[in-house]
């Protein structure tokens, strides 16, 4: 795609924005008149499932910080968001589990919210890195990263419990001239220059259980969401889609190629041929999912062997204990025991 093409391709919800026009709103400064100036139209703001395209949606950032005069307005915005500002992600994040589930589900439909930003975690002990890929040219995305960055502390805050605040927030570019009003608006040690853009959380290995969470609405969401990601005019990898779509359907039970390829809006055929394409296949992305799934369920929420086996789409316990020692060197019985010392 050309440097053209790919900047008109759809990059920022509408919900990412909204934000940014109340704070200046509040602060005296008319919303609309900075819209203009953007090329954005008003009248854009009124669909809930509007994008923007990514060149508007950068231009938005650089035109609001001009007109205030503040070089960190995307560090102050990022403060203001709340898990309702995200939409079905941010209602899904509420319902986790876990925190850990929350960051899964929040990575797995990223592209709901945020074309651009591509993110994935690594864990050390208890200690885990949330690494964000926000577009490729660093200066040119210095205020998406600073949104993005900021957002991910802001809610991993809302998240979570005492002792549990970011550890480290880190930037790949050079401190910039208010390299200060980093550690003053986002409250934790700043690290420039690192190569790398992300945020070091604490992660305990036993990770705590949110005693609020509603399964059965969570899995409404996810369904819905797998419904959103999987219509969406994208540039994402048809893999990533497709695992998206699997990790969100799986727990509803029964799923099949067929029906991942249905909800993709393809058919089985093709979306065997598009896979085979990018190197993969539905049983890869789907043994993938299981296994995540399985230790979630085993580790996290505690289920019962049997129960986890027809969840994942084994015909019986036994079925799914095969599987689990070929991907472990396990069995679910043993795995369980390890990781409940």
């Amino acid at each position: 795609m050309s440097a053209s093409g790919s900047s008109l391709s759809l990059y920022g919800s509408v919900n990412l924005v909204r934000p940014l026009l109340e704070y200046l709103k509040k602060a005296g400064f008319d919303p609309k008149a900075i819209l203009d100036r953007a090329g954005i139209a008003h009248s854009a703001l009124e669909g809930a499932k509007t994008q923007f395209p990514k060149r508007e949606f950068q231009a938005l950032w650089q035109v609001a910080s001009e007109a205030t005069g503040d070089p960190a307005i995307a560090l102050r915005v990022s403060t203001m968001v709340r898990t309702d500002t995200l939409g079905v992600i941010g209602h899904l994040v509420v319902e986790s589990e876990s925190r850990r589930k929350a960051f899964d589900l929040a990575r797995e439909l990223s592209p709901l919210l945020w074309e651009g930003f591509e993110c994935d975690y690594e864990t050390d002990g208890e200690v885990a890195f949330l690494r964000c890929n926000i577009d490729r040219d660093p200066y040119a995305s210095r205020f998406t990263t600073e949104y993005g960055i900021g957002i991910i502390i802001t809610i991993g805050r809302l998240l979570g419990t005492d002792g549990s605040d970011p550890l480290e927030a880190r930037f790949s570019y050079p401190a910039p001239a208010y390299a200060d009003e980093y550690e003053r608006i986002l409250r934790v040690p700043i690290r420039f220059d690192a190569g790398e853009n992300g945020v070091l959380f604490r992660m305990p290995m036993r990770d705590t259980l949110n005693p609020t969470a509603d399964a059965i609405l969570r899995r409404l969401l996810e369904r819905y969401a797998a419904e959103q990601i999987s219509r969406m005019p994208t540039s994402a990898r048809f893999s990533q889609r497709a695992r998206s779509c699997i990790q969100s359907m799986l727990p509803l039970g029964g799923l099949t190629a067929d029906m991942v390829a249905t909800q993709l809006g393809t058919s089985e055929r093709t979306l065997r041929r598009r896979l085979k394409d990018e190197g993969t296949n539905y049983q890869e992305i789907l043994q993938e999912v299981r296994i995540e799934l399985a230790r979630h369920y085993l580790t996290q929420e505690r289920r019962e062997i049997v129960e986890v086996a027809l969840i994942l789409g084994f015909s019986d316990q036994s079925a799914f204990t095969k599987a689990f020692h070929r991907w472990t060197g396990q069995s679910p019985a043993d795995f369980v025991r390890a990781n409940s010392r």
